[in-house]
């Protein structure tokens, strides 16, 4: 029987393979989105802008179809609340085999010191790349062309590898035979910092599942941020080969909220309450000292210290680019959205951040279909306007579905702009076939390049998505874009 790998030998295979493995899986994401820059969402001949008189494209055949059916598959996403696409649940449950691959692998003797080992070591070792996805300002951001919600599902599984692992290394040496007296008595910077750490990564785990920070989402973003300070600090002192991991952690932390700082502004900003329980945040962007330039998907962190000090929420860009104000619209939920539409006052110093995001491009698409679902118009509307702006000849397509009529005063829908509005008032007409809207609007193309981008609830986003895999299993040639909104 082989002999376990254990301590240094285990060190020596798993820690450089695993980085390399997650080294060549980002690679490729940011190689990926570059083929996709350049070559998918460009026009391929010389031309600005697109024409809708072109050629149409032709039918996938041979190895194109199989290109297309495989994007299909990979982009479909199964019915179920927790559920995402296809593509992302192979992505993360490579991740997690990964980890448990490597916390088990070589191990015949199960022996629980080595298997607290492996777990403390899988633990350090993930807490860099949970701190870099948890990074708003990264290079990743721009290198992946990932979207904010897409981040934010990386994150939250790699966090939860850190906290799992950490409690499987404090419960596994906890059954190693000696008693707790025995443990703490053997080191108080081991025992007592290992366990105050396993402590307040528990905090972590447990306030950040969807229940329970749906409920109380300060106390979620409080006990994120001070717990996991907290936890690298004893962690940093656990043990001295954790310091290597915890010191990579603290500079990827540091230098994310130095970049924070060094994009903040501080803005005058007036509110405006519209109908079904939302706000409009107007920036004045002329007052503060530094031009402020940004592009249609973006988004920024707000803070208002007078109604939730020491608080940053993420809002999508409401309002097209523009030299003097920056529009977020806000639906009033619990805690600082619910303060925002409820303060007497109308005008408010404002502190944010940003913008930040790697929207994607549309100018090599005849046609692009906007599909918004209440509060997503803060993403499609001002899409649709810079794209008609940008690209006279290209044909918009705005899908918008509002429970009441009163929500079309959100945004000026005017004619003047060349987009093709339409609006569903689900009170009145029921919910839409989303789906069969998304085939209809692509067939009306008569094969010329189209683009779906969504914004919106998740069952509004899981159609759209669903109906352009449907497209791309039959060889039809279409990108599709998303943007949950969530909290």
């Amino acid at each position: 029987m082989a002999e376990p790998l254990i301590g240094r030998e285990f060190s020596r295979v798993f820690v450089p393979t695993y980085n390399a493995i997650i080294g060549f899986f980002f690679l490729s994401a940011t190689a990926a989105y570059f083929y996709k820059l350049h070559f998918v969402m460009k026009p391929k001949s010389g031309e600005k802008r697109p024409l809708l008189g072109g050629e149409a494209i032709a039918p996938a055949t041979g190895v194109t179809r199989f290109y297309r059916q495989a994007r299909s598959v990979l982009l479909y996403q199964p019915p179920g609340r927790y559920l995402e696409a296809n593509g992302t649940m192979f992505v993360v449950a490579s991740y997690l085999g990964l980890n448990a691959f490597y916390c088990f692998y070589g191990d015949s003797t199960h022996d629980v010191s080595y298997m607290g080992n492996r777990f403390g070591l899988v633990c350090v070792v993930n807490l860099p790349i949970m701190f870099l996805l948890g990074s708003k300002t990264g290079l990743l951001v721009q290198w992946t062309g990932w979207s904010h919600e897409g981040y934010n599902i990386l994150h939250r599984h790699a966090g939860r590898v850190v906290c799992l692992t950490a409690l499987g290394h404090i419960i596994a040496y906890s059954y190693n035979g000696r008693t707790l007296q025995e443990q703490l008595m053997r080191s108080a910077q081991i025992g007592v910092g290992g366990g105050l750490t396993g402590l307040a990564f528990t905090i972590i785990l447990v306030t950040s599942f969807a229940p329970a920070r749906n409920k109380m989402y300060e106390v979620f973003l409080y006990a994120h941020v001070w717990f996991l300070v907290a936890g690298i600090v004893l962690l940093f002192f656990h043990y001295p080969r954790c310091i290597p991991y915890c010191a990579a952690s603290s500079v990827i932390f540091l230098w994310d909220r130095i970049n924070r700082f060094k994009n903040a502004h501080h803005v005058v900003a007036t509110t405006t309450v519209l109908s079904g329980n939302t706000v409009k945040l107007s920036m004045n962007v002329k007052s503060t000292f530094r031009e402020i330039h940004w592009q249609t998907g973006q988004f920024v962190y707000v803070t208002i210290n007078k109604l939730a000090p020491f608080q940053a929420h993420p809002f999508t860009i409401a309002s097209a680019p523009n030299p003097n104000t920056l529009e977020l619209i806000i639906r009033a939920r619990q805690g600082f959205s619910k303060s925002l539409f409820l303060a007497e006052e109308q005008e408010h110093r404002v502190t944010f951040h940003g913008p930040y995001g790697s929207p994607p491009k549309f100018d090599g698409f005849s046609k692009v279909i906007l599909l918004a679902g209440g509060a997503g118009v803060a993403y499609s509307y001002p899409e649709a306007v810079e794209l008609a702006r940008q690209f006279p000849g290209m044909e918009i397509d705005f899908f918008w579905v509002v429970p009441q009529r009163d929500f079309i005063s959100w945004v000026d829908m005017d004619p003047k702009f060349n987009v093709d509005f339409k609006v569903w008032v689900t009170a009145e007409q029921g919910r839409p076939d989303i789906e069969q809207y998304v085939k209809d609007s692509v067939a009306a193309a008569q094969g010329q390049k189209c683009a779906v981008a969504v914004c919106g609830p998740a069952p509004l986003v899981r159609n759209s998505r669903n109906a352009c895999a449907t497209l791309l299993w039959q060889g039809v040639d279409v990108e599709f874009y998303s943007e949950n909104f969530g909290w």
